[in-house]
């Protein structure tokens, strides 16, 4: 016991008495990037416009009531340089014209002409509805395409009706969201035509546009 306490004793006095001469240091810096994948919209890197277009007569209109035409549809690919999620935001740039308030109607613009006092009138053209369906997804650009779901509002669906303002997704089910590099899906147009339109002078226009705004998950 007397040994080890003198020792103890001597390693204590020897430390107290040292001046420690300044040594380098060695920091250790952590740094990097989170970086969003590049993604291209049916081929565009920044915009591009998917038209639907809408021949309609006369003669097309019902003898009592709006006129629904046969919907039209057309496909959507997003492909991205690197995996991850993908989900959208649709917004009517058309709002306010739709004939019917609804989150689900879009709107078709405005009809502009002059009755017989002379006076200005202004008439909505009806609206349209945006059902997507037949969503698919590649794990990598060359993977074979796997079917999913489109998620909206808690749930999976196989096609669902787009509301404004709401976001929409590709997932395999309500809590698993599908990852990939190439998103596609077909989206469908319906239009409906106000009746008014069927005797009104000049020529109406269908003059609707919805801009899907997409988001990159990392």
């Amino acid at each position: 016991m007397f040994k080890k306490s003198l020792l103890a004793v001597s390693l204590l006095a020897l430390t107290s008495s040292v001046a420690f001469a300044a040594t380098p240091t060695a920091k250790l810096k952590v740094i990097g990037t989170i970086q969003a994948p590049t993604c291209t919209v049916n081929g565009e890197t920044s915009e591009t416009t998917v038209e639907y277009k809408f021949d309609v007569s006369p003669g097309l209109f019902p003898a009592k009531g709006n006129l629904t035409l046969e919907p039209i549809s057309h496909n959507i690919t997003v492909t991205c340089d690197a995996r991850t999620y993908l989900a959208f935001v649709p917004t009517d740039d058309r709002a306010g014209s739709e004939l019917e308030a609804n989150a689900a109607n879009f709107g078709l613009g405005t009809h502009h002409e002059t009755n017989k006092e002379g006076e200005a009138v202004d008439t909505k053209v009806g609206f349209y509805g945006i059902t997507m369906k037949n969503a698919t997804v590649k794990p990598t650009a060359d993977a074979e395409e796997a079917k999913v779901s489109v998620f909206y509002n808690g749930a999976v669906n196989s096609s669902q009706s787009l509301q404004k303002e709401k976001v929409f997704a590709w997932a395999k089910s309500s809590s698993d969201f599908s990852a990939g590099e190439v998103f596609a899906a077909d989206f469908e147009i319906k239009p409906t035509i106000n009746s008014e339109l069927k005797n009104s002078g000049g020529e109406p226009k269908l003059d609707g546009l919805a801009t899907l705004a997409f988001q990159f998950g990392i």
